[in-house]
């Protein structure tokens, strides 16, 4: 039962993040217009923004997309090994990014659009590149074209036969359900409060890792 325990808890808070990610890409278009946790549309929207020599999308495109990217090498260099393990870096890494939203909150007349969208971006890429495992399964927790592409091939996986990989197509489509839910919350939020709840939900997910961490996934 404990193991079972366990392993519920782990789920629950790769949920959350997925939960979170949709949150905030759904708040960053609310808010901006602009998608931060995935960016194929952001470089054929940059490619047209430069054929239409609009420079001021083009140097908004350019700060999200290569913030998403620093957020990903930051994650890079923090879990280089490519294995999971529940180390104290996942919690504090996520109370960081908490910290950035809560300055982002109290300081948003100040602060420029373009610092806003990249640091949303930012916490989208460096959340994307958290080696995070579940089982054998890699999880990306903003990657939903990915997600999509999984479940559909698992679900043929499984018409072939290999009735194995139905767990698969469960897991990459409850996240894609997860993610859907993250960002209708954000469609009913007061958007004013968007940082301000990102900051919450941060905390609240390192918060839980810690307390997961101490009750012994691993």
């Amino acid at each position: 039962m404990s193991g079972k325990l366990k392993d519920l808890r782990f789920k629950v808070w790769i949920a959350f993040l997925t939960i979170l990610s949709g949150y905030i890409n759904a708040g960053a278009i609310r808010s901006f217009s602009l998608p931060v946790s995935h960016h194929t549309g952001n470089v054929s929207h940059l490619a047209l923004s430069i054929g239409n020599k609009n420079s001021e999308e083009v140097l908004a495109l350019i700060f999200i997309i290569l913030a998403f990217f620093a957020g990903a090498c930051l994650s890079g260099l923090l879990f280089h090994e490519r294995k999971f393990a529940l180390k104290k870096r996942y919690g504090i890494l996520l109370m960081c990014l908490a910290l950035i939203f809560f300055n982002l909150a109290f300081f948003k007349t100040q602060v420029p659009q373009n610092l806003k969208t990249s640091a949303l971006s930012f916490a989208s890429g460096v959340q994307n590149a958290m080696f995070i495992f579940y089982g054998d399964i890699l999880v990306r927790t903003t990657h939903i074209t990915g997600y999509l592409t999984d479940a559909a091939f698992a679900l043929a996986m499984c018409i072939r036969g290999k009735k194995d990989k139905f767990r698969f197509f469960i897991f990459y489509s409850l996240n894609i359900l997860f993610f859907l839910g993250g960002g209708i919350i954000a469609s009913l939020i007061k958007i004013d409060s968007f940082f301000l709840i990102s900051a919450g939900l941060y905390f609240v997910a390192g918060l839980y890792y810690f307390v997961m961490r101490k009750k012994g996934k691993i």
